[in-house]
């Protein structure tokens, strides 16, 4: 009679690969799916009664920042609680290693400014017990962790490992120094990466700065710098290389092309950033589209990273870059080092005219779909403001007889920076849109940013968005088609071999859920004080699931932790092999 760790009996079972749903049970047996089908006469240490769920594969999250939260939080919430299995961190070139002792606090500062995560959050939570990414990997691994975990080598530290700060923003490495990059690449390849992440969007219409305003290093390389680093990788023949180059108006994606050309063939997948939904540019959808399908003809292994999900943003002012940092005022506002500087630069009459202007030439393709749809959800404790509280920037600027940047910029100082605004929804709210996207073979959902961002938003919960919105209320995909679309499809594009479905063979990351007891609050986010020293966040209230297990292990209960702490770190390669089977340790 045979014998498992864990029975998931009764459900019905959506294996992840796009195949009918069927009832049956799953065997589990060392952390792996063992068996599947009828196993009535089994025996386990645990059984989990299923009848009337659904039981399909996690999610997998290939867009992540939870660099930082893996140290406090094992579950990386609130992904671990919206099902989401297994991530990826250090994308768009930020991340904790390489770094130098003497280069830590530039670190910090670098992904407060880029990614929002508070410089106070890092240095309470982070040992800084490494100095090389091998090293720091290690310390990843010996890491409680509720999820399982891939890491990007983030290329703006390598960068400055190499050449300091200030050389990495005005020239290009030098013939000895490309060598370096090319060694620490291969030994952070060695030691478990799963490939490299850049922005490289340029000084224009780019959202990422350094603590100082000024864009980041990877952000000012040229390009044939660029296709010179991802060499190593290319030479190495296996990886992936995550690479934001063009963002709906902003950058250049015929980087993206060049890159793609020069690692045809190799082994090499680049995932492109970002495709975006957009109410007032439907058109962008069928254009990312042929330009995609254009070079999959070509025989190109390319995969788009696209940004669907009900998303929005609230924020003050020092958050404001987070939806409109393309801005060049926006990004003065980003650079100020105190409140005071903010409050003077926002009444400064010169300042107002400037941004107003570029605002008008610029259009509303920035904040999210536009300032004048920001609604005020808070204006500090002035009792004269409060009848604003609900109203939109651009309602209060009609009544007004103003524009909306003069109204937000009068709200902030008369508020003393107790404006709080809610934006639109970030994507179009067109649900035919995402799931035109969202279903396309060649592209694999991101923009959670979980992790990031705190005191704007908490994204994790994308998925369960995805199964609430696109399958259970407009009915556009079938669980079947979701669960394929969140978690197998995703795992193969980061070259992962044994997760994302429910196989016999693979790792036993489940769900357990009722559709119908899944929910996501789109109105607000949740403010929780959670962060080191009691600090808040923003998060999506989101969740519902059953059970949710990880390696076999169950982590979450009805949204609660279970304490377990099963996840693995999830390597792509062996050490010099060239080998694309995924090996968790």
């Amino acid at each position: 009679m045979p014998s498992f760790d864990t029975i998931i009996s009764g459900g019905r079972i959506i294996d992840g690969t796009g195949a009918p749903a069927f009832p049956g049970d799953i065997g589990i047996a060392g952390g792996r799916v063992t068996e599947i089908g009828d196993l009535s006469g089994a025996q386990a240490d645990l059984v989990i009664e299923a009848h009337g769920k659904i039981v399909a594969p996690g999610h997998v999250n290939q867009h992540s920042h939870y660099d930082v939260q893996l140290f406090w939080d094992p579950y990386c919430s609130n992904a671990g609680e919206n099902g989401v299995t297994t991530v990826v961190n250090a994308n768009c070139g930020f991340g904790l290693a390489p770094v130098r002792r003497s280069d830590m606090d530039r670190t910090m500062q670098m992904l407060e400014t880029t990614e929002q995560i508070p410089v106070a959050h890092q240095r309470a939570a982070l040992p800084w017990d490494w100095e090389g990414f091998p090293e720091y990997l290690a310390r990843i691994e010996g890491l409680d962790k509720g999820v399982n975990i891939l890491t990007y080598l983030p290329v703006n530290p390598l960068l400055i490992y190499v050449m300091g700060v200030e050389a990495a923003k005005s020239r290009a490495p030098t013939e000895v120094e490309m060598s370096e990059i090319h060694r620490l690449i291969n030994e952070a390849m060695d030691a478990g990466a799963i490939g490299i992440s850049m922005s490289c969007m340029g000084a224009e219409g780019n959202s990422h700065l350094d603590c100082d305003g000024s864009p980041m290093p990877s952000d000012v390389l040229d390009h044939q710098v660029v296709l010179d680093i991802c060499r190593a990788l290319i030479e190495r023949g296996e990886g992936v290389i995550q690479l934001l180059s063009h963002l709906v108006i902003y950058g250049d994606r015929s980087l993206t092309e060049r890159l793609c050309e020069a690692a045809q063939g190799s082994g090499v997948t680049v995932i492109h950033n970002a495709f975006m939904t957009s109410d007032l540019m439907p058109e962008k959808v069928e254009e990312d589209l042929a330009w995609l399908d254009g070079l999959r003809a070509r025989g190109l292994d390319i995969t788009a990273n696209v940004l669907v999900s009900r998303g929005w943003i609230e924020a003050g002012m020092r958050q404001l870059d987070v939806s409109c940092g393309m801005l060049s005022s926006v990004r003065r506002i980003a650079g100020c080092k105190s409140d005071e500087e903010v409050l003077e630069l926002v009444s400064d009459p010169e300042f107002i005219r400037g941004f107003a202007e570029e605002y008008r030439v610029k259009g509303a393709t920035n904040g999210a779909n536009g300032l004048e749809g920001q609604i005020v959800i808070a204006v500090g404790e002035d009792p004269d403001l409060k009848s604003y509280i609900d109203h939109t920037l651009g309602e209060i600027a009609e009544e007004q007889e103003s524009c909306a940047v003069e109204v937000m910029l009068d709200l902030a100082a008369r508020s003393q920076l107790g404006l709080q605004l809610r934006s639109p929804q970030i994507s179009s709210t067109d649900p035919d849109q995402a799931t035109q996207l969202f279903c396309h073979p060649d592209t694999v959902i991101g923009g959670s940013d979980g992790g990031a961002h705190t005191k704007s938003f908490g994204m994790g919960h994308a998925p369960t968005d995805m199964l609430l919105w696109l399958t259970r209320d407009e009915r556009l995909m079938s669980l079947e088609q979701m669960h394929f679309h969140l978690g197998l499809k995703i795992a193969r594009a980061l070259q992962i071999t044994d997760r994302g479905a429910l196989l016999p063979g693979y790792w036993a990351d489940v769900l357990i859920y009722d559709l119908e007891a899944l929910y996501f609050d789109t109105q607000r986010y949740e403010i929780i004080h959670d962060m080191p020293g009691g600090d808040w966040r923003r998060k999506g209230k989101a969740g519902g699931y059953d059970r949710i297990l990880v390696n076999g292990v169950v982590t979450h209960e009805r949204d609660r932790p279970s304490g377990k702490v099963p996840g693995q770190l999830v390597r792509v390669t062996q050490p010099g092999s060239g080998s694309l089977e995924a090996e968790a340790v």
